[in-house]
């Protein structure tokens, strides 16, 4: 894991094993990921591009009904690309959640779906997945959405031990800080996300708003270190989630 990453923001290894194996059992129900109903065009052109051509929309697996632009799409993912129908259905159900005048139990019963269809592409791809950081990232947003920010740290965090230089782990994080009033915390995220990717302008303009001073400007990492499969990581995410692999 680097080792600047969200440096004192980054919760203290007892506190995140704490979370992970106790504070999660508070789930009162489990939501099974599912595909969202009646899903128009209009949400499909919301979604990434590569959508279409997973498991459930218009085509089959890798087996049956296979779609012709999937063998592009294993390419650059690898065969975890097979999960990504998960995520996709998550994107339409967050895009969902986010419209005006959705009454807050039927946002947060969107929100606990889109968490369950992140988690399933998080526990069932192989932690070199390319698309890891933006799920993980994108997983943490729907946790500052649920009001859980401790779960939300934890998924950035991931994130970015993915890929140290994924600015938008650091940002969404940041940003966070910043609405709650911790802006030196938040400053001193943002200046660990800018020695991975210095030309961030979302980080730029953040480090702007916390009053950051050009002598707080990290000196860029222009090579990320290796990741090390720490033990923290190793049990991360079953527990993470309280869900167990399965297949679908």
């Amino acid at each position: 894991m680097s080792r600047r990453l969200f440096q004192s923001t980054f919760l203290p290894k007892v506190f995140v094993r704490f979370l992970i194996v106790i504070g999660l059992v508070a789930w009162t129900s489990f939501t099974y990921a599912r595909k969202p109903k009646d899903i128009e065009e209009s949400e499909m052109q919301l979604i990434p591009a590569y959508c279409p051509d997973t498991m459930g929309f218009q085509y089959g697996d890798a087996y049956t009904r296979t779609s012709p632009r999937a063998s592009h799409w294993v390419a650059l993912m690898g065969d975890s690309f097979w999960h990504m129908h998960h995520y996709c259905w998550g994107m339409i159900n967050l895009n969902r959640a986010r419209r005006a005048g959705v009454p807050a139990q039927a946002k947060r019963g969107l929100l606990e779906e889109v968490r369950g269809d992140f988690q399933y592409v998080t526990n069932n791809s192989p932690k070199n997945f390319v698309m890891l950081p933006e799920v993980y990232t994108r997983l943490g947003e729907v946790e500052l959405m649920l009001q859980q920010p401790n779960r939300a740290l934890i998924a950035f965090q991931r994130a970015a031990q993915q890929k140290p230089d994924y600015w938008p782990a650091y940002s969404h994080w940041a940003e966070y800080l910043i609405r709650v009033g911790k802006r030196q915390e938040a400053l001193k995220t943002i200046i660990a996300g800018l020695a991975y990717s210095p030309e961030s302008k979302v980080l730029l303009e953040l480090f702007k708003v916390s009053g950051g001073k050009p002598s707080d400007m990290p000196a860029p990492i222009r090579k990320t270190e290796p990741l090390a499969d720490t033990e923290d990581s190793a049990e991360s995410d079953d527990n993470l989630s309280g869900e167990k692999k399965t297949t679908n």
